[in-house]
């Protein structure tokens, strides 16, 4: 009995692609540590491929059960997958993480990492006023970059960018 929702756009050849992907990074894995046994040093990153392999087989045949949408415009197809693949939050946070990268360069790891989680924070933050938001991210970004800084630089001795 095939399910009664359809299948979303694109599903399908995305569920193949995360295939690919991950038979890449099984090979890769497979040809940096090798595999003699179950104490091997590759065998955790195979046995996690393997697992991948498995989810997103089953999730194939899932995909593949749901009968495929209602034929519609290529532009309305097109439309309805970037929302679904690139909501507004992650097409948002790209440019941010673009910024976030160059302020590492520009400015340190500390004020960068900061000013990234603040406003970030402040952004998914809702139903709080301006204010409110505000102080929040900054202290939670502020907490969370002292935390890491200590954790990295103090005791594990890693010089951070």
């Amino acid at each position: 009995m095939t399910p009664a929702q359809p299948r979303h756009p694109g599903e399908p050849v995305l569920t193949l692609v995360l295939i690919a992907g991950t038979l890449l990074v099984g090979r890769e894995a497979l040809r940096i540590s090798g595999f003699s046994g179950p104490s091997s040093p590759g065998f955790g990153p195979l046995a996690m491929v393997a697992v991948l392999l498995a989810g997103l087989a089953v999730e194939l045949i899932r995909t593949l059960r749901h009968r495929p949408a209602e034929p519609e415009p290529v532009a309305v197809r097109l439309r309805r997958l970037a929302a679904a693949v690139l909501p507004p939050p992650v097409a948002g946070a790209i440019p941010l993480l673009l910024l976030y990268l160059v302020g590492l360069e520009v400015v340190g790891f500390v004020p960068a990492s900061f000013l990234f989680l603040a406003i970030s924070i402040a952004l998914l933050l809702r139903g709080r006023s301006l204010r409110a938001r505000l102080l929040l991210a900054g202290t939670v970004a502020a907490g969370t970059v002292a935390v890491v800084r200590f954790l990295f630089q103090e005791l594990f001795q890693v010089l951070l960018p």
